[in-house]
């Protein structure tokens, strides 16, 4: 836990909020629109959701520890590199090819999957905490603002880099695989406790020795990646979270120029993205806590509506106090919903094959987190605002709230035949 929180706090420092204030400078300093800066983000997600299903897969079978790893050197070496760019080409290939794929093998999957691997009674808590650790990180982008202003962007890129290795190397290292190698228990529970897993019924095989257990996998419970893909939640929790994704990223990447269009400072409007990621805190680790209470979908249900508020409130915003109010009510949502989604899949695939179906659903996530920063680029260059884009976004949480109300609860094989 404690090596994934501080992988996530400096992720989400540098690179996941972090891109935000990069953006407008880039911008200033080459003469690139909007538009072809988002764009370059929004390819290195296609190539994200590519890798997601052979990334899950790998870390099913050789656990997180050294994917994390050879992330963390990919990464830091691509921002290294970064800062030696001169063109929209340059850009493209490092951030894409070195920086985007760093970041594919030491982020959300190999982590969720050591989560949802030790934890099962308490894993909506747990999710809550890691997903926590991106908000206090996004406290740091006024820290990256203020560096940036100071020493320029390609200082910056290389400061980035180093810290990503010394970092990211060693919190890799700690990594472990599933609790039963080592003589436990998911939850830190005994040989003789029975888990529970979300709203499904669960009846573990007992064994009197923990090497037995984790020789047979008895607690491997849960459904294949077969039984997954041809099943309704699955895709029904994937397009929903998939058009969260879209909308959420296109906030994230495009809050500092909406902050700045008004006429306020980069500071402010740095200031403005990482309260977001603060803010969100309180859903983060209150989501989690929830979900433990009231289960994922009543969770999921409550916050896609506000989160749909948001964007009808973002859509008429004309100054920076309506832009606090869009804040209060979005970014507790987005972080409720950033928890509830591991853990929502938790509940209705269980942990057998967790990496590799967590990474299939990843794709339609990464086409639509692609899709929509673009497209609010792309609204804003032709009509010089965002109107429209966040009455769009609004509409598509509409949906996506609608397909969750169609959720049954979780059932899967909970027994190893034996």
């Amino acid at each position: 836990m404690a090596a994934g929180v501080l992988t996530h706090i400096f992720s989400s420092m540098t690179y996941g909020y972090g891109k935000s204030v990069f953006y407008t400078v880039l911008i200033a300093h080459f003469g690139w629109s909007r538009t072809q800066l988002a764009a370059a983000i929004s390819l290195s997600r296609l190539e994200t959701g590519v890798l997601g299903g052979v990334e899950g897969f790998l870390v099913d079978k050789f656990g997180p520890r050294p994917l994390m790893v050879m992330g963390a050197v990919i990464m830091g070496l691509g921002f290294i590199m970064l800062s030696r760019i001169n063109s929209l080409l340059d850009y493209y290939l490092v951030f894409i090819f070195l920086i985007v794929i760093g970041q594919a093998f030491r982020g959300n999957i190999p982590l969720d999957t050591a989560v949802a691997t030790w934890f099962i009674r308490r894993r909506g808590t747990a999710f809550g905490l890691i997903r926590a650790a991106t908000a206090v990180g996004a406290a740091g982008v006024v820290f990256v603002a203020w560096f940036l202003t100071e020493y320029g962007w390609r200082a910056s890129f290389v400061a980035i880099g180093i810290g990503t290795i010394v970092l990211g190397v060693p919190a890799g290292l700690v990594m472990r695989r599933r609790p039963e190698v080592y003589g436990l228990r998911p939850d830190g529970d005994t040989p003789d406790t029975k888990a529970e897993i979300g709203t499904a019924s669960t009846e573990e095989s007992e064994h009197s020795s923990p090497s037995v257990a984790a020789e047979t996998s008895d607690v491997d419970i849960g459904m294949t990646v077969r039984e997954a893909l041809t099943s309704w939640p699955f895709w029904t929790i994937t397009a929903a979270f998939a058009l969260r994704s879209g909308t959420t990223s296109a906030i994230t990447l495009h809050a500092i120029p909406i902050v700045e269009d008004m006429g306020y400072s980069r500071t402010l409007a740095a200031g403005v993205l990482g309260s977001i990621g603060m803010t969100s805190l309180l859903g983060r680790v209150g989501g989690g806590v929830l979900n433990d209470m009231f289960g994922t979908k009543r969770v999921t249900l409550v916050f896609m509506t506000t989160l749909t508020i948001s964007f009808l409130i973002l859509a008429q915003a004309q100054t920076i106090g309506h832009v606090w109010l869009f804040v209060a009510i979005y970014a507790p949502s987005y972080g409720a919903l950033a928890a509830t989604l591991p853990a929502i899949k938790g509940d209705y695939f269980g942990r057998r094959s967790f990496g590799t179906i967590l990474g299939l659903s990843g794709i339609p996530h990464t086409g639509l987190s692609m899709l929509f920063p673009v497209f609010a680029a792309w609204v804003y260059d032709t009509s010089g605002s965002y109107k429209t884009a966040f009455i769009v976004f609004a509409g598509t949480m509409l949906v996506a709230t609608a397909m969750v109300v169609t959720l049954k609860p979780p059932r899967y094989r909970t027994q190893k035949d034996t």
